[in-house]
This record gives C-alpha cells, structure tokens and sequence, in this order.
C-alpha cells in the first residue's frame, strides 16, 4: 500500500511540474528557437545572399527573398528602389550582367522578435567584372529585415547605402 501512495504522490508531483512549466512559458525543447540559433540562421541568410550576388546569381538572390509583392530592395543611390519581385529581377539583372557583387561584412549587429530578423551590416561593397577582376571596394552598410521561412529566413528588405566621411 505504501508504494502505492508513493507511486501516485510522484505522479501527482511530475504532472504539477509540468503544468508549471507550461504555464510559464516553457517550451518542448526544439520548438522555440534560442537567439544564438536565430543568429545563426540569419547570418546563413546574409552568407547565401553574398554568395548569389558574387557568383552574379539573379534568379538566387530573388529566391532567397519572399515571394510577396511588397518585398522592397534600396540600392545606395539616388531612384535606386524597387518593389515587387519583377521590380527587383528587373534591376538586379541589369545590375549583375557586368558585375559581381560581394560585401566585407566587418560590423554584423543581429536582432529578432518571433519570426522578424533585423540586421545591420558594415563593411565594405566589393565589385568585380564578371572573370573576377577586382573594380574596386567601397564603404558600405546595409540593413535587412527578414522574416521565418520553415527552417530558414527569406529576406523582406534590404536597404543599402555608402556612407561618405563620418
């Protein structure tokens, strides 16, 4: 009879606890994301757009953005903004026919709040011709919103500029 008591006051014990931690909050592991795990993620996100825009990847870099109509891309130049997925194909395609995109990302500050991912990046912009010849390299920062895409994030916006002397 005793281990019986015993056996349900445990019961009772392990059902309070889990209740508990439910109730405050607490997730099955796995099942919310730590910020190390998000920053980790979106850094990837950063890497793969660096990659599609050196190797002069139009159709990589749009897929690495949303598929939605408000997705939004400001270059660092006067008229450079385009919205939309055609809007985007559009310039970056002109842009990427004779360049080759990359960025030297020295400064990399990462914030998110549920499935919203910020991130501002500074560096340097490095453009080479289409063999891989150096053009030049330049200052260069850029901010990007992204958004929980499965087991990744798909960018919403990337917003550039060079900055002149500070």
């Amino acid at each position: 009879m005793c281990s019986f008591v015993r056996l349900r006051i445990q019961t009772a014990l392990w059902g309070t606890g889990i209740a508990a931690l439910l109730a405050l909050g607490c997730a099955a592991p796995g099942t919310v994301p730590s910020s190390a795990t998000v920053n980790v993620e979106v850094r990837q996100a950063l890497e793969q757009f660096n990659t599609a825009a050196a190797a002069g990847d139009v159709k990589a870099c749009l897929a690495l953005f949303e598929d939605r109509a408000d997705i939004l891309l400001v270059g660092s130049d006067k008229g450079e903004v385009f919205k939309g997925p055609a809007a985007l194909e559009g310039w970056l395609g002109g842009l990427m026919r004779g360049n080759r995109f990359s960025w030297e990302m020295d400064r990399v500050d990462l914030s998110h709040h549920g499935d919203t991912a910020w991130a501002f990046v500074e560096g340097r912009m490095v453009v080479k011709d289409p063999a891989g010849k150096l053009r030049f390299k330049a200052p260069y920062r850029f901010t990007a919103v992204l958004v929980r895409r499965g087991q990744g994030w798909a960018w919403r916006l990337f917003h550039g500029s060079a900055p002149g002397k500070e």
